[in-house]
């Protein structure tokens, strides 16, 4: 690590939350993102404990502070920074030089299919065969440290095992030229976060690049995206054809729905399975084949006015109303307090404006092909953004578990 003084005071302004463990319980303590089925919806908690036995958590929920026990089928890590295994944690008002003293090396996190790696006596970064051999190889066309973007891909050596994870945020130094320091926030797909220096940046490229050149010259590997695309397409296929009709009709149609019957009918939008992301369409489809009735497959909605975080909820099919039976069933309008406050001029509170603020984007989707309704952007699949080149083939290998190629093999 650089002793540079203004480096020391851009470490200084990274505030960490959590230093994870080196098994599956890393996760106890930190904030996450999930289904939450007694809401119906994405909710966002604390895990407080974790049973092995039983593979459940123990979650603390922010919005009413209720804590449930629950299986997590899938989840998104919030508000955690940790670093690489170089470098010490440091805690806002912490000077480099305490951190150096009062906190403890990063442990890579395992992963429940990974076995146990002996612990290592040292501190620093492990530098692996691999990283030689990326390093001379001069056929590899490279970006420069100074040229990385947020938003660019790139790939880490962790004891062997590739890891691909994406640059959230780019910290430059005040110096210019050769002397100018950079320090990189990396997101990596299994949720943890590190800051790289320019030298573990500069691996991180050309590990990266030589991912490229690997997958590149893979003879199968057309056939193995196709395979991937045939794959989901078979899948997709099945799951569609047992789903009822009427279901399919409301696909992107306006409509509304509650998510008990003690709460009131809000505007959504209904969705198919395959117009959200996994970690809505994870737990639906667990529910889906659970259902033993064709007709009670539970819905999958958006709701107008939410924050796209919280927008998405799996709601129990006797909950929705088409637009239609809505306005039938008197629902299909502002509540009267609203128009008279509106009326009246009166300012309102922040869920009325947000309603009324939802009222207003159906006037506007009413009259829109249900294709142009959607007010996310749609998620690509994992063929797709292969093909499309956002993604390398072996980082969706990676992601889901099932990468065999370590990085001698890859770097050779």
């Amino acid at each position: 690590p650089t002793s540079s003084t203004n480096v020391s005071t851009m470490e200084e302004s990274i505030t960490t939350t959590s230093i994870r463990v080196e098994t599956f319980v890393d996760d106890v303590g930190r904030r996450i993102s999930t289904f939450r089925p007694s809401k119906n919806a994405m909710c966002s908690g604390k895990i407080i404990a974790y049973d092995d036995g039983s593979d459940t958590h123990t979650i603390c929920f922010e919005d009413d502070g209720r804590v449930e026990e629950m299986t997590l089928d899938s989840y998104r890590l919030l508000g955690t920074l940790v670093v690489t295994s170089n470098k010490k944690q440091i805690r806002r008002n912490q000077s480099v030089a305490e951190a150096e003293e009062s906190c403890p090396p990063k442990k890579r996190r395992l992963d429940k299919r990974e076995e146990a790696i002996p612990e290592v006596a040292e501190t620093k970064l492990i530098r692996t065969v691999s990283d030689n051999k990326v390093r001379k190889n001069k056929t590899l066309s490279v970006k420069r440290v100074e040229d990385v973007q947020e938003g660019d891909r790139i790939a880490s050596d962790f004891d062997g095992t590739v890891y691909f994870g994406q640059v959230e945020e780019v910290k430059i130094g005040p110096s210019k030229g050769k002397d100018r320091e950079y320090l990189f926030v990396v997101l990596f797909d299994d949720g943890d976060c590190f800051v790289l220096d320019s030298s573990d940046m500069g691996r991180a490229l050309k590990l990266y690049e030589a991912c490229k050149r690997f997958e590149k010259n893979d003879p199968e590997i057309q056939n193995k995206i196709d395979n991937m695309e045939k794959d989901f397409n078979k899948e997709k296929q099945e799951i569609m054809r047992q789903l009822p009709d009427e279901m399919k009709r409301q696909f992107l149609q306006i409509g509304f729905a509650r998510l008990d019957a003690k709460s009131g009918y809000k505007p959504v939008i209904f969705l198919s399975p395959y117009d959200v992301f996994y970690p809505v369409r994870t737990p639906w489809l667990g529910q889906f084949k659970r259902a033993t009735d064709p007709q009670k497959v539970p819905r999958i909605v958006y709701w107008y006015g939410a924050d796209v975080e919280n927008a998405f909820s799996i709601v129990n099919a006797n909950n929705c109303l088409s637009y239609n039976k809505a306005r039938k069933k008197g629902v299909a309008e502002l509540p009267k307090d609203i128009l008279q406050k509106i009326k009246r001029r009166k300012t309102l509170s922040k869920s009325e404006e947000k309603l009324y603020h939802s009222w207003k984007q159906i006037e506007g989707d009413i009259d829109k092909a249900p294709a142009d309704r959607i007010r996310f952007e749609k998620p690509k699949e994992d063929h797709e953004l292969v093909q499309s080149g956002n993604r390398l083939f072996m980082e969706i290998e990676a992601e889901l578990g099932r990468l065999t190629y370590t990085c001698d093999v890859i770097s050779s």
